[in-house]
């Protein structure tokens, strides 16, 4: 998920013409490396059955972080532009938070709630194909 942001970044990039910007691009790559950081250390303790939660919160700070820095870049360029192929793009990660949030912190003790993966799996499509339609439009 990481590096779908990062993707969606360069994305935007692409998509507005967006030169320069190193202090930006240093941030989004930043964040990215601190996620994975703590997403490989030892403390997450991904083969035990009993993942710690405190661990799920500080690896997914920087991940949120990311996030509302793309929900912020691509919600001002299509206000500023009015791109309407991308104008929805803000909502859809939005979204894909707002569903996986939850089963962040109660996943554990709410098994139930991992099922908000799948809207948020479909936020997700949502983004890929509102790309995948907008570079389609543009080779016509």
């Amino acid at each position: 998920m990481t590096i779908f942001y990062v993707l969606l970044y360069h994305v935007w990039r692409l998509q507005y013409e967006i030169n320069g910007k190193a202090g930006l691009s240093a941030a989004v790559y930043g964040l990215a490396a601190v996620r994975i950081a703590l997403c490989l250390m030892p403390q997450n303790q991904w083969l035990s059955a009993e993942a710690p939660l405190l661990w799920g919160i500080y690896r997914n700070i920087p991940f949120v972080f990311l996030g509302l820095l793309v929900i912020v870049l691509f919600y001002r360029s299509t206000e500023e532009r009015g791109d309407k192929a991308f104008h929805w793009i803000w909502l859809a990660i939005v979204l894909s938070f707002g569903f996986y949030i939850p089963v962040v912190l109660w996943a554990d003790t709410i098994p139930m709630i991992g099922m908000l993966m799948i809207p948020k799996t479909c936020a997700y499509v949502w983004t890929v194909l509102t790309g995948y339609f907008a570079m389609k439009q543009e080779c016509k």
